[in-house]
């Protein structure tokens, strides 16, 4: 099995390489390196965009999570119709700014939207870096410990093969290659959470068994570790409080349209006829993927319920637990989950913080490069992120624990004000959109460091619920009192887009 997972990973390796490779000749100009902007149709798009927002969170933390406090997650599922909703409320919005001027980066979304004001850019851009940052180094631990432990190897040394040929490929081809790649990576995810969707059934026999199993086995005990059953864990909030689990609908659901996997996306579609459709490859795909991760927490409650396998030592040991006792098909699988995600996520948010760096932030601060040097730039910086986040991803625990606090609610609370309420409503001004993203900087940084401090937040929920609402609130309360590039200074241009 060893032998045949790893023979896998350098297969997917290779295809990712040799598909890098062949993008290159499409990687012609900044708007085709930073964006693959109005370069592939809806299947591409689509799989793309499903397998950079499913990373190594959801693929491990989520069947951890739902061991840990049952149906607190289950709504979770329900993200796969916020592909849709997003694409209605903003895709045509985003796809039509790539019609007004060059868009490459998300940076020059916000120079057409706000008249090219530096320190929108600036303030947004810095956001998105601090949390492509987090997501990478969090994606390159993940995969290299566990394939460290699958194979004896030093994590180091696996990070290096794995993430070194993804940094090879995406400075070869940019975000051309890195939308390529991806699209084969999210079929591998889908194909994977299918068969083993089937094994899992095979071995619980639904969840009627699995409800059964777990209302009567009280507490189980084994291995030096205990896990305490009960109903509650399946009642409609699981072991948490229902606010809690309220809002872990809201951020998947409402949060997708402030992910910068999906904002990019939207204006990488060559033909804005068929924005449609992306909901479809998209949708259905994340929703077997997220039933297979729900679905996989169900199956850890259940095979420990039963006796079949002692308590877990920790709720992160659910997926591979489960796979292990399914038996050799289901542990290649969550392995192929597991890479497929991490690689596609990390693509993604490379290519997003080389584009920051060569691109967003030196125009922001004056400084208008020429394209070839913003690409040689852009190539460099993947070089010099990806060994800084595998040298930090293997070596400080305690730092990528903090930096993982970045993540999905940061890019809500720096993207809203922009891009989303920008979009949306013709009085959202300049001023306003400067007020929400830094609001939303500070915040996410005084969150930082109170959840280091052990603070209890309100209601018991998530910090980023704070965050993003704050960053809301800060930019519809500016917008009533000023106006720039807003209301009668609007350009008629981006008054036709908004009406869209």
């Amino acid at each position: 099995m060893k032998i045949l997972i790893m023979l896998f990973a350098v297969c997917m390796i290779v295809a990712s390489l040799l598909i890098g490779w062949f993008a290159q000749r499409r990687a012609k100009g900044v708007q085709a390196f930073f964006g693959g902007t109005a370069l592939f149709g809806p299947m591409v798009i689509g799989l793309s965009s499903m397998s950079a927002i499913l990373s190594v969170f959801a693929v491990v933390g989520i069947p951890g999570q739902v061991y840990a406090s049952g149906n607190t997650m289950g709504f979770w599922i329900m993200g796969a119709g916020a592909f849709c909703m997003s694409y209605i409320i903003l895709g045509k919005k985003m796809r039509a700014m790539a019609e007004l001027g060059p868009v490459a980066t998300l940076g020059d979304v916000i120079d057409l939207r706000f008249g090219k004001s530096r320190y929108i850019k600036l303030v947004t851009s810095l956001t998105l870096f601090i949390g492509c940052i987090a997501y990478l180094t969090s994606q390159i631990k993940g995969v290299s410990e566990m394939f460290a432990h699958l194979m004896g190897w030093s994590s180091m040394t696996i990070g290096i093969i794995v993430f070194g040929s993804l940094v090879t490929y995406m400075v070869i081809s940019g975000e051309v290659g890195g939308l390529l790649t991806q699209a084969f990576q999210g079929m591998i995810m889908a194909v994977a959470a299918v068969i083993l969707l089937f094994s899992l059934y095979r071995v619980t026999g639904g969840m009627s068994e699995v409800t059964a199993a777990v209302i009567r086995a009280g507490v189980v005990s084994g291995g030096g570790y205990t896990k305490e059953m009960s109903p509650m864990l399946l009642n409609a909030w699981g072991a948490l409080p229902g606010a809690v689990v309220l809002t872990y609908l809201f951020i998947p659901y409402l949060g997708l349209l402030g992910q910068p996997a999906m904002l990019t996306r939207m204006y990488s579609l060559k033909n804005p006829l068929e924005m449609q459709k992306l909901a479809l490859w998209s949708g259905v795909t994340h929703f077997c993927v997220s039933a297979f991760c729900i679905f996989m927490g169900y199956g850890a409650l259940y095979v420990v319920a039963k006796g079949l396998i002692p308590p877990l030592s920790g709720p992160d040991r659910a997926v591979f637990a489960v796979a292990d006792y399914i038996g050799p098909y289901a542990q290649f699988s969550v392995y192929a989950i597991t890479l497929a995600a991490a690689m596609s996520s990390s693509s993604m948010f490379l290519s997003l913080a080389a584009g920051i760096v060569a691109r967003d932030i030196p125009n922001a601060l004056g400084y208008n490069l020429p394209p070839a040097v913003q690409i040689r730039i852009s190539r460099f910086t993947m070089c010099l992120i990806g060994l800084l986040s595998i040298y930090i991803g293997i070596n400080s625990s305690q730092l990528v624990a903090v930096l993982g606090t970045f993540g999905y609610g940061t890019f809500m609370a720096a993207t809203f004000p922009v891009f989303v309420i920008g979009l949306l409503w013709d009085h959202c001004s300049s001023e306003a959109a400067l007020s929400g993203a830094v609001t939303a900087l500070t915040m996410t940084c005084i969150c930082l460091v109170l959840n280091q401090l052990q603070f209890s937040w309100p209601g018991s929920l998530p910090w980023y619920t704070v965050t993003v609402s704050a960053s809301i609130a800060v930019t519809i309360f500016v917008s009533l009192f000023t106006n720039g590039h807003a209301g009668p200074n609007l350009d008629k241009k981006i008054r036709c887009v908004i009406d869209l």
